[in-house]
Parts: structure tokens; sequence; C-alpha cells
């Protein structure tokens, strides 16, 4: 049996890297991995030394989704398959949704099904150009809930639609097309680039990052004047970081946040 952690966790300046481990598995989404990835965010969400979550996988797949293999033992042992919304405590996705600090998916090789949704999960996603994306939930008898609600916020629905009800291979130019994929790197280069994104974000005011996160998530949906009146995350405009950014701005250096 391997040692080895479902789940690395690296620091790179103000940027906590995720990277999930079950390569021989295409780092499918099992209970552990699942668990350890929340309590992963959830531990970021609550470092102040943390800016941007990245996630990211080992081997040849990003993720390939539901661990299968799980799937079909609990059926031959006699249990029942609990969907997304049966489920004691908040999901995978809805946990990076309601965090509050953005989070990079670092696609290293094809997004497929519960993977696709980790991805789309993601606050913004850098791609190897060997990637692709797939929801093929109704070739499979499964429901894909999540990208359900999700993906046709993201592009038009019609074209979600197409996607989620023909369960086909969605190419990585297609999806950048429709806005999905931020940036696009040979293997090689694909962690330069990504972490480079993510440090650049990462260089901000953290509370103000946070806030713009919460205030998307939470608006998303609500009518125009809803949205607007809406408080979410922390008041950066009496914070000591807003102060600081000021005072760097006129006196041109690099501002020094302190995250309160």
């Amino acid at each position: 049996m391997s040692t080895e952690p479902v789940l690395k966790i690296s620091n790179h300046g103000r940027v906590r890297l995720l990277t999930m481990n079950l390569p021989d598995r295409r780092n499918a989404l099992s209970k552990d991995l699942k668990t350890a990835i929340v309590n992963a965010i959830i531990d970021a969400d609550f470092d102040r030394s943390v800016s941007v979550i990245a996630i990211t996988g080992t081997g040849t797949a990003f993720c390939a989704g539901a661990d299968l293999k799980d799937a079909r033992s609990a059926d031959e042992d006699g249990g029942r398959y609990r969907g997304p919304l049966a489920e004691a405590e908040r999901t995978l996705f809805e946990t990076m949704i309601d965090g509050k600090k953005p989070i990079m998916g670092i696609l290293n090789g094809p997004a497929v099904a519960g993977g696709c949704e980790l991805a789309l999960s993601c606050d913004l996603r850098v791609a190897v150009n060997t990637a692709h994306l797939a929801l093929p939930e109704a070739k499979r008898g499964m429901g894909a809930h999540m990208a359900s609600v999700l993906l046709p916020q993201m592009v038009p629905p019609a074209i979600a639609m197409e996607w989620l009800y023909t369960g086909r291979k969605i190419e990585l130019a297609e999806a950048e097309r429709w806005g999905l994929i931020n940036r696009i790197a040979p293997a090689d280069k694909l962690m330069d680039v990504a972490m480079a994104l993510a440090n650049e974000i990462a260089e901000n005011a953290p509370l103000s990052l946070q806030r713009l996160k919460l205030t998307f998530r939470k608006a998303w949906g609500l009518p125009l004047h809803s949205a607007i009146r809406l408080d979410a995350g922390p008041d950066v405009y009496a914070s000591e970081d807003r102060k600081e950014g000021a005072r760097a701005y006129l006196e041109k250096r690099a501002p020094k946040w302190e995250g309160r």
C-alpha cells in the first residue's frame, strides 16, 4: 500500500498549491481525496499567509471525476449510492464556491465528469495544451448536478446544454472560445504560466481579493438592485490595508499588506 498522501500541499509565496496525487486512478475523486481537498481549502482560508489557492494533479489527467470503483463496490455490497444532495455535509464543490479566497485550477490533463465540475468550481483555469473537458454523465446514468447549475451561467445556455446532453469531449479551443480558460501553455511551461498568474493576483490586497470573490459568488443571479446593495466579505473600506494601499501609491512603492 502506498504511503504517499492523496493530496500534496505546498506553499509558493502567498499561493497554496494543492496537488491531487492519485495518478494511477487519474486523480479520481475518492472519498479520502475529496475530504483532503475540503480540509486544505478551509485551512488556507484561515491562514493569513495565503492569498490564492491553486489545484492541480499528478500524472496525465487533472481529474477523472467520481471514483467509479468505489461506487461499484458500494453497489455490489447492496449499499445505496448517495448523490450530492444526500451528503451529510457540504460537498467539495460547495466548499470551493463558498471559500473566501480565489481558487485557480491548473489543468495538467483532461478534466472529465466530476473533474470538469472541479475545474468549473474554480475561479480561474489554466490548462495544458493537450487537455480537454467532458461531462459524460448522461452516458453513465449520472446527473452532473453541479455542472447543470454552473455551466449555463458561464457559457450561453444552448452551448452548456449541448455539452451536457451529448456528453461529448469538449476540445480546449472550444472551451477557450466560450471563455472557460484563462491561459493555455505547453506541458513544460504550464506551471510557470499558471504560477505567474497566481502570483500576480497574490500581490494584491488579501482582503480585497476575498471581498471580490465573495461579492461575485453571492451576487451571481441576483437582480441588479439587490446585487449592488450586497455587502459580502470583509469591510475593506475600513481596513488598514486600504490606508496602506493609498500611501504606497502616493509614495510610489510596493504596498505592505497586513490583511487587516
